[in-house]
C-alpha cells in the first residue's frame, strides 16, 4: 500500500477513535499525565503505521489492542507500576467485532453444509435459487435468462427455499424437527412435472 493510501486508511479507520481513546486513558489512568497519554497514542499510531492493513478488520479494536500491548510493555519495564494501571490494562480488552476462531470454523461448516444442500436441489430449482439469491437477479431477470415464466421462477424458488429449510432443520444440532409433508409432496410433484 502506498503512503497516501496508508494515510487515508488511518484517517478513515483509526483517527475517528483517537478522542475516545484519549478520554478513556485520562479517565481511567489518572496516574498517566497528558504527556504520557500523548506519547502512548503517538507510539500506537507508529505501530499501526507499520502494520499490514489487509489483516485489520476493525480499526477500533486494533487501536485498543495496540494500546493494551503498549501498556503491558510499559508495566513490564517499570520498577514501580501504579496499581490502577494493572487493573485497567485488562479492561482495555475491547470486544472485537471480528468472530473468534470457533465462530469462523462454525460458519465455514455451515456454509459447506448449505452448499451441499443447494447442490442436491433439482437442476432448475438450484439454478433459479442461485440466480436469485447468489447473483441477486430479479424474478423477471431469472425468468428471461432461463426462458421461464415469472410464476414458474417463483414456484421453483419457493420449492428450493422449502427444501433448503427442511434440510437445514433436519440436520440441526437438536436433530428433532418435523418435516412438513405437504411441502415435501409439492417438491416431489414438481420433479415429476405435475404442476
Amino acid at each position: 500500500m502506498d503512503e497516501p493510501a496508508r494515510y487515508r486508511w488511518i484517517a478513515a479507520n483509526i483517527l475517528p477513535y483517537e478522542a475516545e481513546l484519549r478520554g478513556w486513558l485520562r479517565r481511567r489512568l489518572g496516574a498517566l499525565g497528558d504527556n504520557d497519554v500523548d506519547d502512548l497514542v503517538q507510539e500506537a499510531f507508529a505501530r499501526i503505521w507499520a502494520a499490514d492493513f489487509a489483516t485489520i478488520r476493525s480499526g477500533r479494536a486494533y487501536l485498543y489492542a495496540t494500546v493494551r500491548h503498549l501498556l503491558a510493555e510499559y508495566a513490564r519495564h517499570q520498577r514501580i507500576v501504579p496499581i490502577e494501571l494493572l487493573g485497567e490494562i485488562d479492561s482495555l480488552s475491547i470486544i472485537s467485532d471480528e468472530p473468534g476462531p470457533e465462530r469462523r470454523v462454525s460458519a465455514r461448516q455451515e456454509l459447506e453444509r448449505l452448499g451441499a444442500i443447494v447442490a442436491a436441489l433439482p437442476v432448475q430449482c438450484r439454478r433459479v435459487f442461485e440466480l436469485r439469491k447468489f447473483e441477486g437477479l430479479s424474478h423477471r431477470d431469472v425468468a428471461q435468462r432461463m426462458g421461464l415464466s415469472e410464476k414458474t421462477v417463483e414456484n421453483h424458488l419457493t420449492r428450493a427455499l422449502a427444501r433448503i429449510a427442511e434440510a437445514l432443520a433436519a440436520s440441526a444440532p437438536s436433530g428433532k424437527v418435523e418435516k412438513s409433508e405437504p411441502s415435501a409432496k409439492r417438491a416431489d410433484d414438481t420433479e415429476r412435472g405435475t404442476d
